[in-house]
């Protein structure tokens, strides 16, 4: 992208988002003085309009507090000092907490980014744009938006219990910071984000050649994830089926090496949807460099291999080889984290935030049929990702049944740890779900009240409505 362009789109961003950089979600107001009218006005506008949304995931706070997530969880410990460290190390989190406001925040604006967008190509603003990119290009912005409620969801919200009343703040239409609003309960979120991946897999083009943007099969991948997080295993079982059987198809395809994901980033085959980084103007911050491997993440990687501690120290032979890539000297790179290969120019790919790709979705598929009691197909699925660890081909056949999801467990966390905060929120699900005892990792996590991120101070204090976290 060149520079002209990479302005454009930082521009249609900021009117689209109308948000402050700092502050409350509900303290918006516009950034510039810009009428919204104005910004699309025809096919090339909208889709610098449209890429504007994509721009937004590489805001601060999206990226920059990944590595807390995984410090919450146990899964990283910090080596260096980290912005709104403190409480995600002793699990004792605040409203105060600037991290947490950050998240809050800039969730909010990618899905109000979304909501301008979506509501002026509604009024039909794109003069001459073909009717199907109309509805393809409100698809794509519907995806992301519903993706941004899920995880808003996860941190602040009980996604685990579908009928309780604490969900989040749905928004639908654009907002300025005027508005109040209540919660809506938990079924409500997720019928909303059910709602906008439906409008997605029904208009969104079916596959899409650079896969830093979204496609029918993103929203697909993510409904089976978002169906698994309801406890609907059997929904999201076949939803995952379908998209492991037709992704080859579409142009999504496991890489035969797991490093490959990271060195070619949103260029690679298994990614369903990345950001974009190249070059120092289209960058997105993270502190990976700051943080290192806990004690449970590399017993994970020594025990899975072939249950019996080989007592390694180091990250040499006899761990897995997931592990192994993101921390041996010869992968780990000068982030110290092999799934970051900085790339230290203002020509070069950098850092990609990875935020749903295939070997995600054969976890998920393994871990719903397992809970369906479906083993049969729970094995072929694990298998698959196990064998490209360098696991043996009879691997998951000599797992009983007993132990399958949690095998399942730990393989998903050394497959993702401190990709996408996904470590956490499988920690959560699995602890609700009884398979794991709530201080199973981390012994600072002993009640139930520590496993929701409480709302940030910020968002209270510009919604009256709006009720913290019990």
């Amino acid at each position: 992208m060149n520079i002209k362009k990479i302005t454009q789109i930082f521009c249609f961003s900021a009117v689209l988002s109308s948000c402050q950089l700092a502050g409350s979600i509900d303290d918006i107001k516009p950034h510039y003085k810009l009428e919204t009218d104005n910004v699309i006005r025809d096919t090339e506008s909208a889709e610098n309009a449209l890429r504007g949304i994509y721009e937004s995931w590489r805001q601060w706070g999206v990226s920059t507090p990944r590595p807390l997530m995984s410090i919450l969880t146990g899964g990283l410990i910090r080596t260096g000092g980290i912005a709104g460290e403190a409480g995600f190390i002793n699990n004792d989190l605040l409203p105060t907490n600037i991290a947490l406001a950050d998240i809050y925040r800039d969730y909010y604006r990618i899905i109000n980014t979304a909501n301008n967008f979506i509501a002026l190509m509604e009024q039909g603003k794109a003069a001459n744009m073909p009717e199907n990119r109309v509805k393809e290009c409100i698809a794509e912005a519907k995806i992301q938006r519903a993706l941004a409620h899920f995880y808003l969801l996860r941190c602040f919200g009980y996604s685990f219990d579908v009928n309780s009343n604490y969900g989040i703040v749905l928004r639908s239409k654009p907002f300025e910071g005027l508005e109040v609003a209540k919660r809506n309960s938990v079924q409500e979120s997720y019928q909303f984000i059910l709602d906008d991946l439906a409008y997605g897999i029904q208009f969104a083009p079916e596959t899409n050649k650079l896969h830093y943007y979204v496609s029918v099969q993103t929203a697909k991948a993510l409904k089976a994830k978002v169906l698994l997080y309801m406890n609907n295993f059997s929904e999201a079982e076949k939803i995952a089926k379908e998209v492991l059987e037709s992704s080859k198809q579409q142009g999504y395809i496991l890489e035969a090496n797991f490093g490959d994901i990271f060195l070619k980033g949103y260029r690679s085959s298994e990614i369903l949807f990345s950001t974009y980084n190249f070059g120092s103007t289209e960058n997105a911050q993270v502190s990976i460099e700051r943080t290192t491997f806990s004690e449970y993440s590399r017993n994970v990687a020594d025990l899975l291999v072939d249950n019996n501690a080989n007592g390694n120290t180091s990250t040499g032979a006899g761990l897995d080889g997931r592990f192994g890539y993101m921390y041996s000297a010869a992968t780990r790179g000068p982030l110290m984290n092999g799934k970051y290969p900085y790339g230290a120019n203002a020509v070069a790919q950098r850092n990609v935030h990875i935020l749903l790709r295939l070997g995600e979705v054969y976890l998920i598929h393994a871990e719903a049929a397992a809970r369906n009691k479906n083993y049969g197909a729970a094995r072929e699925s694990l298998q698959t990702i196990a064998s490209r660890a360098g696991y043996k081909s009879d691997y998951a056949s000599l797992i009983s049944n007993e132990r399958l999801v949690n095998v399942i467990f730990e393989h998903k966390w050394l497959e993702l740890l401190s990709e996408n905060s996904e470590d956490w929120f499988d920690y959560v699900r699995y602890y609700k779900l009884k398979d794991i005892a709530i201080n199973s990792i981390k012994n600072t996590i002993t009640q139930d009240r520590q496993l929701i991120l409480p709302i940030p101070t910020t968002a209270l204090a510009g919604n009256n409505l709006l009720e913290q976290n019990p």
